[in-house]
């Protein structure tokens, strides 16, 4: 008798059938199908975007300037103004201009606008509220604020429909509440896994209203929850900070949640995130050692104040450090003096390097402070090889040279004749010096004697090392100890 297989003509082995079944689809159909999916998924963000009406801005301005101008006479408010522009009231609240303050920050404004809305109300109107109230987060105006609020909690809480888009915003509704909503918020996506780019969509919010001043405490509830898994996060992060700045640099958002992060890779255990947070660092905020940079926003709080300083500091120490390694590596090849100053980065104010043209070359080369030079270097007119490390220490001005038979020159920051950080036009770095000085230190054998205030040293060991005579000095005069 026949077998099953001999009846059904099976010629062929079923194991090299399952073998073969991932690839039983073509591979340019595979690529059709993707790129459909992609296409599918596009359309469906674009139909819920549309869900949330665009009004652009000359409208918004139209419509803001026409309420200003009529709101003292609310018995004529509704007859002047049509369902369509209602709807982009509805959106400019938050609307200002140098000569016109936003109708949210005046409370008689905002309740004429409310009352009118409400007596024309439509569902609809949310949308642009729910905005406005975001966008104005951070509002220092509170009984305004919260006379917004309370009217969409009432609105939202009333509303009985089965628009998806509403409904998910009552269900949502706790995390708007202003006194933690955002915070719960940061720390729910991070418990549930959730990427932070995608918060405003949890809520059912377009993914555009993630620029809104409303989300930076959630970035920030959302790192605060991942610090002992910032390694996985770090990327997401950053890239979170640039889409809700717009990727606009100094932000406050940027100032406050990268000042944190720095603070936190100060720790040995993240030491190894801290030149991809310093590369961050210059693009979100910008160089540590301009102060405006991180100067604080406004209405900052003192322990915001705080944490911005700590972070500014902390990020100034890194670049210290890596141009002490580079310099002393690349201009002298000197390892006790690298290590000795190395020490002190923390200390250092702020620094510049004088030389030639071809040392800045030779800096700039080192991928370590490669787009950090520019900044920190000033080229002198002499093309000797010799260049000159500048940096305030305390209330003093250090100047190491390059050369290794330089002495070491300290100047205090009052003394008119020390190097300036400003000055445009020297031309050679022995400028610096000056051999009429006096000894920084004076000793015999293992005693020091004398200690003069302003000086210089040569880094010649005695019966002491030069490090340790440096190092009671810089103790005595500078005040700093390490």
């Amino acid at each position: 008798m026949p077998t099953a297989k001999e009846l059904l003509s099976f010629n062929f082995n079923p194991s090299a059938l399952c073998g073969e079944a991932g690839s039983i689809i073509p591979v340019h159909i595979n690529k059709i199908v993707e790129v459909r999916v992609d296409k599918l998924k596009s359309i469906t963000e674009r139909l819920g975007e549309s869900i949330f009406p665009k009004i652009n801005t000359s409208t918004i301005k139209e419509v803001s300037k026409k309420f200003k101008r009529l709101h003292n006479n609310r018995s004529q408010l509704t007859s002047n103004f049509n369902r369509r522009e209602l709807r982009t009231l509805s959106h400019a609240l938050s609307y200002r201009e140098d000569k016109l303050d936003a109708i949210i920050n005046l409370q008689k404004e905002l309740e004429v606008a409310l009352e009118l809305l409400d007596k024309n109300w439509r569902d609809s109107y949310l949308f642009g509220l729910l905005y406005c109230y975001l966008t104005s987060w951070e509002s220092k105006n509170k009984s305004s604020f919260e006379a917004l609020a309370g009217f969409i909690y009432y609105k939202l809480n009333d509303y009985e429909g089965n628009r998806k888009a509403l409904t998910s915003l009552k269900s949502n509704v706790k995390y708007f509440d202003k006194q933690r909503g955002d915070i719960d918020l940061g720390y729910t996506l991070a418990v549930l896994k959730v990427p932070i780019l995608n918060a405003a969509t949890f809520l059912g919010l377009p993914e555009s209203w993630f620029s809104c001043s409303f989300f930076t405490k959630v970035i920030l509830s959302y790192f605060e929850k991942n610090r002992s898994n910032l390694d996985t996060v770090i990327d997401e992060l950053f890239r979170a900070m640039e889409q809700h700045s717009n990727n606009t640099k100094g932000t406050k958002a940027n100032k406050l949640i990268t000042s944190n992060i720095i603070v936190l890779c100060n720790e040995v255990h993240y030491e190894h995130l801290q030149d991809k947070v310093k590369d961050f660092a210059f693009r979100l905020v910008g160089d540590p050692g301009v102060a405006s940079n991180w100067a604080p926003y406004q209405n900052a709080l003192d322990t915001e104040k705080e944490i911005l300083k700590e972070g500014r500091n902390i990020l100034n120490e890194w670049v210290t450090k890596q141009f002490i390694n580079v310099f002393f590596d690349k201009c002298i090849n000197d390892i006790r003096r690298k290590r000795f100053w190395l020490q002190y980065a923390k200390k250092i104010n702020s620094f510049k390097v004088y030389g030639p043209k071809h040392v800045r070359d030779l800096l700039k080369s080192d991928e370590r402070i490669a787009e950090y030079v520019h900044a920190r270097f000033q080229t002198v007119s002499s093309n000797r090889n010799t260049s000159a490390f500048l940096f305030m220490l305390g209330d003093y001005k250090m100047i190491e040279f390059s050369d290794p038979g330089y002495a070491f020159y300290a100047y205090k920051r009052s003394n008119t004749y020390a190097p300036s950080f400003d000055s445009k036009a020297y031309q050679s770095v022995d400028l610096f010096r000056n051999g009429s000085m006096p000894m920084l230190v004076y000793r015999t054998g293992y005693e020091m004697n004398h200690f003069s205030d302003e000086g210089r040293l040569s880094h010649n060991d005695g019966d002491l090392m030069w490090e340790t005579v440096f190092n009671e000095w810089i103790r005595r005069k500078v005040g700093v100890h390490v």
